[in-house]
């Protein structure tokens, strides 16, 4: 059986996506034929040409969604083999059929559209209206991701299948660095800063926690997304919040390794890898209440109301004052959930499934 592969998330994305499609192009090897990065079919040999070809390729799905004339000029891309599309968003340029693979991560954009930049949610209405009309194989990383695309596309699919995202190799090899402005214990969140991240709230509940008076520190590292300018200006004006933005690679096997606990209370979540990191690194966690963090984390977790700043304030409070005991057995707990990610299952799952279909 011989695919394509559409890779165009990777001109942008440097998101857990990125390494899930590589890992999936590497596993699936000989059956790939040919990948595509928007109309190219070689990745960009320089940043430079990763910008104008991305930019491109996004100018090419607006035109798409928008029904701009020029585009007629540009006939959809189909391929004569069946093409797995490592984001809804590639189907807009191609002509998707019955018998193509979709991986979806989540449906965010279309239940929650206020978390994304304006214009995200028309793109994705394009995206999974061609998904609904053509109905091709479906693949989600996780139960919940799965739950809601069928709440609201139906179930009569080609098929429907959840794959989880792999453990990442060398998550904890290399050396570590000391983030400046980190010297006392430190409860840690890691992703995207924004509204759908919830961390403006979760600087208020470490404020109200009483843990700053002991001595603690609360460090969020990432990239901004809508609703970043808040939380950072927040983070600002609150002692004890460390917000450094990006880290090094380096500096952030230093904070895994020397937080006291992990706290991630999204609002909206395509899968959350940051917690199976965590756990790689014997931290607990305390994760968003009845969300797909539960699901990925497992019955370890601490969980609580991600919209209420005194149960996250609670939940960061246990985190810290956690008993030895206590601490032990939900590292043990959680490092056995871990067994779900193992690499080699999941990965064979996508070579069954590419022989399946095909």
């Amino acid at each position: 059986m011989s695919i394509d592969v559409d890779f165009s998330l990777a001109l942008n994305d440097r998101t857990g996506k990125l390494f899930l499609g590589k890992d999936i192009i590497s596993t699936l090897g000989a059956r790939v034929t040919r990948v595509h990065y928007g109309r190219f079919h070689e990745f960009p040999h320089n940043d430079l040409m990763r910008r104008v070809v991305g930019r491109l390729t996004h100018k090419e799905t607006m035109a798409r969604v928008h029904r701009s004339r020029l585009v007629s000029l540009l006939p959809a891309i189909r391929d004569p083999r069946p093409t797995l599309h490592l984001d809804p968003l590639s189907v807009v340029r191609h002509r998707l059929e019955a018998r193509d693979i979709v991986l979806c991560h989540d449906v965010g954009p279309i239940t929650h559209p206020q978390y994304f930049a304006p214009g995200v949610e028309d793109l994705y209405l394009q995206a999974y209206e061609q998904i609904r009309r053509m109905k091709p194989h479906m693949v989600f990383v996780s139960k919940t991701s799965q739950r809601e695309f069928h709440r609201l596309y139906g179930n009569d699919f080609a098929s429907s299948n959840v794959i989880y995202i792999p453990t990442r190799l060398g998550v904890k090899e290399g050396e570590g660095c000391p983030l400046d402005g980190v010297s006392r214990r430190f409860l840690l969140t890691v992703g995207s800063i924004g509204d759908r991240k919830n961390q403006a709230r979760c600087i208020e509940a470490f404020s109200a926690s009483g843990l700053v008076e002991k001595g603690w520190q609360y460090v969020i590292v990432g990239g901004r997304e809508p609703g970043a300018d808040v939380a950072i200006e927040l983070a600002r004006q609150s002692p004890g919040v460390v917000m450094p933005g990006y880290t090094k690679d380096e500096e952030l096997r230093w904070l895994y390794r020397n937080a006291s606990g992990f706290v991630l209370m999204s609002l909206l979540e395509g899968f959350g890898m940051p917690v199976i990191e965590a756990i790689e690194h014997d931290l607990p966690c305390l994760v968003s209440r009845a969300s797909i963090l539960t699901e990925v984390g497992g019955d370890a977790m601490l969980c609580a109301d991600p919209l209420s700043r005194e149960s996250i304030a609670y939940g960061m409070h246990s985190l810290a004052e956690m008993s030895v005991d206590e601490r032990v057995r939900r590292i043990s707990e959680a490092r056995a959930h871990l067994q779900v990610f193992a690499r080699e299952p999941i990965l064979a799952s996508w070579r069954a499934l590419v022989e399946k279909v095909g």
